[in-house]
């Protein structure tokens, strides 16, 4: 019987344990064994893997996290390591090797192809910064579970009239940050792909309360700035009370969405399809909803995908100069 490889690579997403069940069920309807590495790429390294059956992966596609573990591995920036880790995936004669993942897991899943291991990546990552779809798995849970937790400190800080500078995941990304504002009606959002300096969010926690809002509400995509001290500076700036509070891993955990459950199940199905076809070295995606594949190296070469569109839309409702009293 001939094999397929599967990984959970890189930070967890909701929606991965749904992803390798499927990638489990469909191998074993087509006629492949499905073997899994734990912790990723480190597991390649280091032959620590497991024959992995229906029954194994039988009830874990409602739960987050990932239960083949999902790691990033520092060896695998070198070379040689790289080399090991190819030559250890033909010892196993694999048809391919499904590396569920991010951007730095496609950059491995790059390294392999080039080294004649024939792979297919599926992107996984809740900061939704794989350029070669518009979506990833994970990325609508963590936003469902960032929104949820903006709404709550929204309610206390209205009843406390306190500004509150909430800091989300997002990597080097902002699209946990602008979704979550948008959905939760924050009224500033600051995002790395159009960095906004102290003096501007001073502006505009001015203007918001200048129009009557006493509780305006700033979320920021994480390292642009120390939230805690930014909280300061506003508190001693404007003279009001401000509180920071930094979301963390709340986001990435929990029980993926239906929307990341139907997305992992069919990029499952679509990836073991594409080992059948002969379809292989490249990364799935969906555009407008149709799933797609991209060459790997052309993929890992992408910019981004950010939604310049929506986060016009955000300042465009939100900037309190555009607004007039009622």
């Amino acid at each position: 019987m001939e094999r397929i490889g599967v990984m959970t690579s890189g930070g967890d997403a909701p929606g991965m344990n749904a992803c390798l069940k499927t990638i489990v069920e469909m191998s074993y309807n087509l006629g492949y064994e499905c073997i899994a590495f734990h912790r990723a790429y480190q597991g390649l390294l280091e032959n620590d893997y497991t024959v992995i059956t229906k029954k194994d992966v039988a009830q874990i596609f409602n739960l987050g996290g990932s239960m083949i573990y999902s790691a990033r591995s520092k060896d695998f920036y070198d070379e040689k390591y790289q080399e090991l880790g190819a030559e250890n995936a033909k010892k196993l004669k694999l048809k391919a090797l499904i590396i569920i993942g991010g951007n730095g897991s496609y950059l491995g899943a790059k390294a392999l192809s080039d080294l004649g291991v024939n792979v297919i990546a599926i992107p996984a990552t809740i900061d939704n910064d794989v350029h070669s779809t518009q979506e990833a798995i994970g990325f609508d849970s963590a936003v469902n579970n960032a929104t949820n937790m903006i709404d709550n400190i929204k309610q206390t800080m209205q009843a406390n009239q306190r500004i509150s500078i909430i800091e989300c995941m997002g990597r080097y990304g902002g699209n946990i940050a602008l979704y979550s504002a948008m959905a939760s009606q924050a009224d500033i959002v600051a995002v790395p792909e159009d960095p906004l300096d102290k003096k501007h969010i001073f502006r505009f926690i001015k203007d918001q309360i200048a129009y009557g809002n006493n509780s305006p509400t700033v979320v920021v995509a994480e390292k642009q700035y120390d939230v805690y001290t930014l909280a300061k500076e506003i508190e001693g700036e404007l003279n009001h009370e401000c509180r920071a509070v930094i979301l963390g891993y709340m986001q990435r955990g929990g029980n993926p969405t239906v929307r990341d459950r139907m997305l992992a199940l069919r990029f499952g199905v679509s990836a073991v399809e594409c080992v059948k076809k002969g379809i292989l070295n490249v990364a799935l995606g969906v555009n407008n909803d149709k799933l797609i594949a991209t060459p790997l190296e052309k993929a890992v070469e992408m910019s981004s995908n950010f939604r310049d569109d929506l986060y016009q839309s955000f300042k465009a409702l939100n900037n309190p100069r555009n607004k007039r009293r009622g």
